[in-house]
């Protein structure tokens, strides 16, 4: 497999590289991947930071990337471009705190905690809420899966008092941080890059694989690994691990799951 960066500075002698971005979701779960892929396979995976979905992807179409890991679907622009979805994987999407043991949350209370300036956890304790920008999936998942969440997410982002994280990174720094913080994250992310912060249950529901796998937690995000069709055929080793036993071992292992291909 010739990997299209595969001419920088990289001797002939060295394994193949493949280089990787996207959603800054994937980036720990990408490098840990690698990890596993390089072991069973004489291939290194390298991981570019801080793209998010829409660089990664017109990197991708730029040849300046092997593989985006997206956070939505392709548009049909981007399928026209050339692009298709090689893999898709999912992991629960939930709440999280810098609290040890936060108290469960119903899921017809959140609207509330974003629409009360004076919110406050059902114990009592001060609630510090950590917003997403409009553009961000994560934002649009909330809206989606809680009622009357997008409005109550455009309250509290007209309120000084409640940042607004531009990164996955930023937003799980700023958790960490605030007292009493509540944000939107995903057990992947969390679990990988090794966060003190702790998921909510909701409805008393913990957001485990297990539970997202039967479906007692129905909350997930899916990440879509999306290259060029023109070099699918070259990407089929990775591919195949992924699909592989030793692949959806290793997946499980970082929070995710196999997810259908759309």
């Amino acid at each position: 497999m010739t990997s299209i960066l595969g001419l920088l500075a990289v001797g002939a002698a060295q394994a193949e590289v493949l280089r990787v971005g996207g959603t800054g979701t994937a980036t720990a779960l990408m490098q840990s991947l690698g990890t596993a892929y390089a072991e069973a396979k004489d291939e290194r995976i390298v991981v570019v930071p801080s793209l998010g979905t829409k660089g990664a992807i017109r990197a991708v179409i730029d040849g300046k990337l092997d593989i985006a890991v997206s956070a939505r679907p392709l548009t049909p622009e981007e399928q026209a471009a050339g692009l298709v979805t090689l893999a898709a994987m999912k992991t629960p999407f939930g709440f999280v705190s810098s609290r040890k043991n936060p108290p469960g949350l119903r899921k017809g209370d959140i609207e509330a905690l974003f629409k009360w300036e004076s919110a406050t956890w059902p114990d009592g304790f001060p609630l510090r809420l950590v917003l997403r920008p409009r553009s961000e999936t994560d934002t649009a998942l909330a809206g989606a899966f809680f009622p009357g969440m997008r409005a109550a997410i455009e309250h509290a982002r007209a309120r000084s008092d409640v940042p607004i994280a531009a990164t996955d990174q930023d937003n799980a720094d700023l958790a960490e941080r605030l007292e009493g913080s509540l944000t939107g994250a995903t057990v992947t992310q969390i679990r990988m890059e090794t966060r003190p912060l702790s998921f909510v249950d909701i409805d008393g529901i913990k957001p485990t694989l297990e539970n997202l796998e039967t479906g007692a937690y129905p909350y997930a995000k899916t990440l879509y690994l999306v290259a060029l069709k023109s070099r699918s055929a070259d990407l089929q080793s990775f591919d195949a691990f992924l699909r592989s036993t030793k692949g959806s071992e290793a997946l499980r292992a970082r929070g995710v799951l196999p997810a259908p291909t759309p």
